[in-house]
Parts: structure tokens; C-alpha cells; sequence
């Protein structure tokens, strides 16, 4: 009996091998060409595709310099640690795929393409070895595939798979087949994630979904490339998914309405969506870049972009329009964990995609500018993308890139450019994001904005101003070291804003540790080019500190260049962005402060209190994202913060652009007068009344 056990579960492994075996070389027999001759070169087209291909070859100097052999494999080769996570798989399939897209397209240099061919084989074999259908294993000993993400690698090392075809042997193409087909394969029958609030789905939905819509294209006669079909445009449908879908009766893809395909709920009404436990901006763009990405093996195969791919992404593209900076890379208004706030690289594919798929000028117009920066950066970071500096990041930026050639190439040029002025046009206005908690205020000489949830912070940055001025999580409104005994609590708020005449007002109270600390504050944002905060600050049972950060505002520093100058009471000082030494906090005695005549801040202190702003220098950027995060505290006393019941006032006026030259004479003229609860804010041709006890804010005009 037990030898006939012991057979029959032989047997059994036999023919789960057999089988597996018979699924892969179904899928390698699937596999159709690559359309190569779907690609068009227009001479409309040449710059901007000459473009993109020359940023992935200054790219992939970077890269090759970090290629490895894997020691006792011949003929493979891997990039980074290559081990099994998240962070070491992912720089080996965008290697991948960034050397068999210099191989194939007709810009490359062809003295390099055989070179750049054996490259991307060789970042191929080991994938397909160590992937779970694979024989083999990552030099750490372990497997990869079946994650939360392998499905988004796969696409990219499928993706190079694909356009190499003719150049894998049977072996290869076996390996390549079997990945994508796996990782397909997985969600046929898994129900899309669906997460409104604190981690989003859509992101995740997004990349699953690219996988779906390669594995339907590139195989398109395997038993299952119609399933993979259905899935991919239910996933993309799932990804920007909002309440209102579910009772949705518009037809869609198939014939099938909206409500029958979604059955999830990953953004807010307004469209804001969240993760990391902000409203992120960062988040809403990578999953609207990731779901327009998924159309690109439709585009490729010559066949119709399914709506899937498109929805709601225009509504996604607006609200980035209400917040895009002048350098093509939106504002985070809600802040940003990743330290880096000038997304170009990531960004572009969103505007070439826009324009390509949806006919939209202003997404053409964006492209342009986006690409231009884009460039200029990896020219300062020595061909890497941004201040990471990792090849796994700058291999995200290539594929991106890469993307955006290929749609290029099938589709042709895309909607032409709007102007500038109606690119501008359609950024100005104010915003309200009831759902999201932020309003935005977007002129073309400013940007404000005011956001009451998860983070309470305000925003005030001049034209180009991302390059002076970076959202600090706690900006304008500050933040207090919890009293002895307290335990620290994250605030609570009460907090609301509204549009008023071209601008908008935003006030209420913020309670500190428990309520330990009262503030109240207050937020103008008018149509010129200046902001009023105004804040009311009260500990009932007291409270002392060294210091606070008071009123703080993120220092940044401009593309290509290390310093900055500030001017103030305290004379002129030249501020240094990376350098030697150790980070350290330097008093800045002054009531008024400009930053380059770019920006200029005057501080307002009940009684002419004297004021003490701090400057924070970091000297280098810490962490997985090594952004430099210096910031200066506008707000602060000599002999430290001790503060009562009676309530102690502070204001700061803020003039942006050409009014910032004008701060020391602001500093003389200004004037706060406090009466009860009840202040009002008189600043050059405006006055302002605030009154926290009824909750009122009025901002007036005054020519005197």
C-alpha cells in the first residue's frame, strides 16, 4: 500500500510537470509578432520621439555601469542586489526592458544595438530562471513572483520579451511566455482591491491591469487571451473608481454599463485620492499614468483603446490642472512623504497619453514642457532622473519614457499644443475639494491653497515657485512640542474654507496634544499676488518651550544651482543647499525675510513683540529618498515660547514674485490691531478682519 502511495503521488508530480509544461509551450506558440510595423516615424514626430529615445540612452550609461554577471550562470545578468524584493526585482525587468528598446527602435546607435541586445537577453534568462515558473532562483537564494506587485514587473520584462521575440531561443521565449501568462493567470478570478479612504486601490488595480492587457495582446490566440481581456478593462475600470459608478447606467466596453463593471470605490467624490494617510497628489498621478499605460498594448496591436483605459481620467487630469505648477509637475497640496516634488519623469507619460488618447491640448501643451524639464534634470543629476540617484527609480522614469515613444510612434503626433495662455486659463481658478478637504487657488503668478485633513497645512508659492518653496507638511500653521507629562496626539481640527471673489477664505481651531493648546487661525488668499495667515494661540494651563516651529515654510532651491539668499533685519545671509559640515538651526532676528526677491514674509507680533525666525540647514538629504528638506520658521521668540490662557496673536503676510522686493517697506507700513476676538490685518491696499469668536473672515480691497 505504501509503495503504491508512493507511486501514485509520482504520478501525480508527473503530471502536474507535464501539464505545466504543455501551458508553456501553448502560451510560447501564441505569441504574435511584435508590430513593428504598426510604428509610424513621421517627420512631425522626429523631435519629440528623438527625444525620448535619447534620455533612455543617456539613461542607460548609468545602468550599464551597475550590470552584474550572476556568478555561475552563464549568459545572465542582473542589476542592483538581485534578490527577491520589491526593490530588487524591479530595477532588473526596467533593465530589461530599457535594452531591448535601444535595441530595436531605429534612433539607437546600431554600433551598440547587438550590445544592448545581449543586455536585455541577459537581464531575461535570470528573470525567467528565478521567477516561481522558472527553474532557478535570485542570487539571495529565494523566488520572485506571486507578490503584491510582480504582475506590474512582468509587464516590463514581458514587454522587452515581446519586442525581442525573434532573438530569444526556444528556451527563452518558454520562460518569458510562462511569466506573463503566471502572472496573468492570477487575476482572472480575484476581485479588485477597494480602499476609499487612508491606501487606495487604484494604484494597485492600475498595474494589475497592465499585465492583463500585455498578456491579451501579446498572445492573442491562447485559450485564455479573451478572459485576460474582460479582466484587464474590469481592473483599469476598478482603479479611478468612484461611489457614483455603482448606480453608473452609461454604457461602456462591451456594451455592458458602468455600474456592471465597477464594484469597487478608490477615490473620493471629487476625485482626490488617498494613501500613506494624506490626500495625495502623488499617488492620484501615478494611478492615472499606470491606467493610461495599460492602453498601450491596444495601441501597439493596432487595436481599439477599450474606455476602461480612460476612466476618469479626464476628471483626474483637471483636478491635476488646479494644481500644476509652471514646470509641468503639480503642486502636493496635501504634502508628500516621498520627498520629491518635481515628478516630470513620472509625469510625462500622463500628458503624452492625454493628448494621444483623449485629444487633449492642454495634456500636448504639458508634454512639451514636461520633457524639457525632465531633461534638464537628468542633465544636473548626471543622467540619473532625479536626487535619488537609483537605478531603480531611474528605471521607472526610462519605462515611462519608453511608453511614451511607442504611442508616439503607433499613433502619431496627438492633439496639437494649446498656447500658453490657454494653458494658463485652464489651470486658473479656485477649487474647492470638499471630499479631499483642500481648496486651491491657481493664478498665473500664484498658487495657494489651504488643506484641513489627515495633514492641516497652507500654501503660498509664486510663479515657478516649486523651485523656491516646498510643502512642508506643517507649513504656515506649525506645529508644538508636546508639554512635560502630555503625551504627543496628532491635532484635532475644526476646520473649513470657502471661495470667495477670485480667491478664497479659510479659518477655525486646531487643538494640540489633548487640547492643551488652542490655535486659532486664519487664511487669505486673494487675487493678488499675496496671503494673509492670521493666528490666535492659548494654553489654559500653560505651557513653555524652548522654541517652536512657528508659522514654517519648506526652503528649496532652484534647478542647476546650490544657494539661496536670504534678506532680513539680520543683514544678507547666503544659505548653501548640499554641502559638508553637520546639520544645524541658525536664529534669524527679523520681523520681515526675502528668499532670492522671490519670495518675501512679514511678521506681524501683537504688542511689537520682537520676532526670531529660525533657519534649518540640513547640509544632505536622509532616507530612501534623499531630498533635501531645509525649512525656515517664520514665527518665534528670543527667550523661547511660553504661552497662557490669554490668547497671544501673530500674523504673516506673504508677497510673491515682484511684491517680495517690496517686504521691508510692507514690514514698516503694515499693521495688526487686536481688540477681544477680534483682530484686523491692514497690509499695502487691503485690510483684513478676522473674528474667531462668530467664525468670520473678511478680506477687503483698500487703495489707502
Amino acid at each position: 500500500m505504501t509503495s503504491r502511495s508512493a507511486c501514485l503521488r509520482v504520478c501525480l508530480v508527473l503530471a502536474v510537470l507535464m501539464s505545466a509544461r504543455a501551458a508553456a509551450v501553448e502560451a510560447e506558440a501564441t505569441v504574435a509578432p511584435f508590430p513593428f510595423d504598426t510604428l509610424r516615424y513621421k517627420a512631425d514626430q522626429v523631435s519629440v520621439m528623438a527625444a525620448y529615445c535619447d534620455s533612455v540612452r543617456q539613461w542607460v550609461q548609468v545602468l550599464d555601469e551597475r550590470a552584474r554577471p550572476v556568478p555561475g550562470r552563464q549568459g545572465q545578468v542582473y542589476y542592483g542586489r538581485g534578490g527577491t524584493r520589491e526593490d530588487d526585482v524591479r530595477p532588473i525587468t526596467y533593465a530589461a526592458l530599457v535594452h531591448a528598446f535601444l535595441a530595436t527602435v531605429p534612433e539607437s546607435m546600431p554600433t551598440q544595438r547587438g550590445r544592448w541586445r545581449q543586455s536585455a537577453i541577459g537581464a531575461l534568462r535570470y528573470l525567467a530562471d528565478a521567477h516561481v515558473t522558472g527553474d532557478g532562483e535570485c542570487v539571495d537564494g529565494g523566488e520572485w513572483g506571486d507578490a503584491w506587485q510582480s504582475a506590474m514587473w512582468t509587464r516590463s520584462a514581458g514587454l522587452a520579451g515581446w519586442m525581442l521575440w525573434s532573438d530569444l531561443d526556444p528556451a527563452l521565449r518558454r520562460g518569458v511566455a510562462r511569466m506573463v501568462e503566471h502572472e496573468a493567470n492570477r487575476f482572472l478570478d480575484l476581485e479588485p482591491k477597494s480602499r476609499e479612504f487612508g491606501d487606495t486601490g487604484a494604484e494597485e488595480n492600475a498595474w494589475n491591469a497592465q499585465i492583463l492587457s500585455l498578456a491579451a495582446q501579446m498572445m492573442p490566440t491562447h485559450p485564455r487571451a479573451g478572459r485576460w481581456d474582460q479582466a484587464a478593462k474590469l481592473w483599469m475600470y476598478n482603479s479611478l473608481s468612484v461611489q457614483a459608478d455603482h448606480e453608473d447606467d452609461t454604457v461602456g466596453d462591451d456594451g455592458r454599463p458602468i455600474s456592471d463593471w465597477v464594484t469597487t470605490v478608490n477615490a473620493h467624490p471629487d476625485h482626490t485620492v488617498e494613501n500613506h494617510g494624506l490626500v495625495h497628489v502623488g499617488y492620484l498621478k501615478t494611478s492615472l499614468a499606470l491606467l493610461l499605460e495599460g492602453a498601450l498594448p491596444y495601441v501597439l496591436a493596432g487595436e481599439p483603446v477599450p474606455g476602461a483605459s480612460l476612466h476618469h481620467a479626464e476628471e483626474s487630469f483637471e483636478l491635476l490642472l488646479s494644481c500644476m505648477a509652471w514646470d509641468a509637475s503639480p503642486v502636493f497640496f496635501g504634502g508628500n512623504d516621498w520627498k520629491s516634488y518635481h515628478s516630470q519623469n513620472t509625469d510625462v507619460i500622463v500628458y503624452a497619453l492625454m493628448s494621444l488618447l483623449a485629444g487633449d491640448r492642454r495634456a500636448a501643451r504639458l508634454e512639451t514642457t514636461a520633457l524639457k524639464y525632465l531633461r534638464r534634470i537628468q542633465r544636473n543629476e548626471g543622467g540619473f532622473y532625479n536626487v535619488r540617484r537609483d537605478i531603480e527609480f531611474g528605471g521607472l522614469c526610462a519605462t515611462r519614457l519608453i511608453a511614451c515613444y511607442l504611442a508616439h510612434a503607433a499613433i502619431g503626433q496627438g492633439a496639437p499644443p494649446a498656447s500658453e495662455a490657454e494653458l494658463e486659463a485652464a489651470c486658473t481658478g479656485v477649487t474647492h475639494l470638499e471630499y479631499g478637504r483642500a481648496i486651491l487657488h491657481r493664478t498665473p503668478t500664484k498658487f495657494a491653497s489651504f488643506t484641513w485633513g489627515p495633514k492641516d497645512m497652507a500654501l503660498a508659492l509664486p510663479e515657478n515657485g516649486n523651485w523656491v518653496i516646498w510643502p512642508h507638511f506643517q507649513s504656515y500653521l506649525g506645529a508644538f512640542d508636546p508639554p512635560e507629562g502630555v503625551d504627543a496626539t496628532g491635532p484635532e481640527h475644526e476646520l473649513l474654507a470657502y471661495p470667495v471673489s477670485d480667491g478664497f477664505i479659510a479659518m477655525g481651531r486646531i487643538l494640540h496634544h489633548g487640547g492643551t493648546i488652542t490655535q486659532d487661525v486664519a487664511f487669505a488668499s486673494p487675487a493678488a499676488d499675496v496671503t494673509i495667515y492670521v493666528e490666535r494661540v492659548a494654553a489654559p494651563d500653560g505651557y513653555s518651550a524652548e522654541s517652536r516651529l512657528g508659522a514654517p515654510i519648506g526652503l528649496e532651491y532652484p534647478l542647476g544651482a546650490n544657494s539661496r539668499l536670504l534678506v532680513g533685519e539680520f543683514g544678507r545671509r547666503r544659505v548653501v543647499g548640499v554641502e559638508e559640515g553637520d546639520p544645524r538651526t541658525t536664529s534669524l532676528p527679523s520681523s520681515w525675510l526675502t528668499i532670492d526677491d522671490r519670495v518675501g514674509y512679514v511678521v506681524l507680533r501683537e504688542a511689537d513683540r520682537l520676532n526670531v525666525m529660525r533657519h534649518r540647514d540640513e547640509v544632505r538629504g536622509e532616507g530612501r529618498v534623499p531630498k533635501l528638506q531645509e525649512w525656515i520658521s517664520l514665527i518665534g521668540d528670543p527667550q523661547g515660547l511660553a504661552l497662557g490662557p490669554d490668547p497671544e496673536w501673530a500674523c504673516v503676510i506673504t508677497l510673491l514674485g515682484e511684491r517680495a522686493r517690496a517686504a521691508e517697506q510692507v514690514a514698516g507700513s503694515a499693521s495688526l490691531r487686536v481688540q477681544g476676538a477680534r483682530a484686523e490685518v491692514a497690509g499695502p491696499g487691503f485690510r483684513v478682519q478676522v473674528d474667531f469668536e462668530r467664525g468670520r473672515c473678511v478680506y477687503r480691497e483698500d487703495p489707502h
